[in-house]
């Protein structure tokens, strides 16, 4: 059964309402398919998110948010579900989210200092960004101790410089043509593509740290700590 789009307004909002449209079987737990989200679906690298939903019949907590095509599936602890049809409020997990935030923008300055330090070859090949820590795969020659602390060094700096961060929709041809633009041209991309942009005015395009990314992210690189 092919389910609708989920319109994920997780980018700029904690909470929501939204209509239960589904219910599905996801191995042993339950999923919940919403017309409205806040919670982030896992992908790119970034864990899903936890939360809850309040609805008229009761209260149901969220264990992990993932997605399938466009459709978020929130999966819920227990076999208690909420009615198709219902009206909940959903609720992320602030206090995680926020965590995954920082490791996420975190893990944009290392790439960009990384081709600071290193050279523009040291090409990112994966990652995981979760709420305890985050990791980053990158292709290149080992490191010296001293590119190492240098990296260490820049990325500090810029944590401490407070940069804004910001994010903007352009369409895809127009990214694409943008080397100051990071992209990874083994990912398939829609239309529309989200620019994430450390530093510059925001939302002008013109950052040090620029790449295509759906993540999450702090609004400043202070907030990374």
């Amino acid at each position: 059964v092919i389910q609708p789009p989920t319109n994920f307004l997780g980018y700029e909002h904690d909470h929501t309402g939204a209509d239960v449209e589904a219910i599905v079987e996801a191995g042993a737990r339950k999923g919940v398919i919403l017309n409205n989200s806040v919670l982030y679906a896992e992908m790119g690298g970034q864990v899903g998110d936890r939360g809850e939903m309040i609805g008229e019949t009761g209260f149901w907590k969220i264990e992990d948010t993932r997605k399938t095509g466009d459709t978020w599936i929130h999966l819920i602890s227990g076999e208690d579900v909420p009615a198709p049809g219902e009206h909940v409020n959903v609720r992320i997990d602030r206090k995680r989210r926020s965590a995954i935030e920082r490791h996420h923008t975190v893990t944009h300055l290392l790439h960009w200092a990384l081709h600071e330090i290193v050279n523009r070859n040291a090409t990112q090949k994966g990652s995981y960004v979760g709420p305890e820590k985050l990791t980053f795969d990158f292709a290149s020659a080992p490191l010296t101790k001293e590119q190492v602390r240098a990296v260490e060094k820049l990325v500090n700096e810029k944590i401490a410089e407070n940069a804004p961060v910001s994010w903007k929709e352009i369409p895809y041809p127009e990214a694409k043509v943008r080397a100051d633009i990071m992209q990874f041209f083994g990912d398939k991309y829609g239309d529309r593509v989200r620019v994430v942009q450390i530093g510059g005015a925001p939302n002008e395009l013109n950052g040090y740290s620029m790449e295509l990314c759906g993540g999450t992210h702090t609004r400043n690189t202070g907030e990374i700590g």
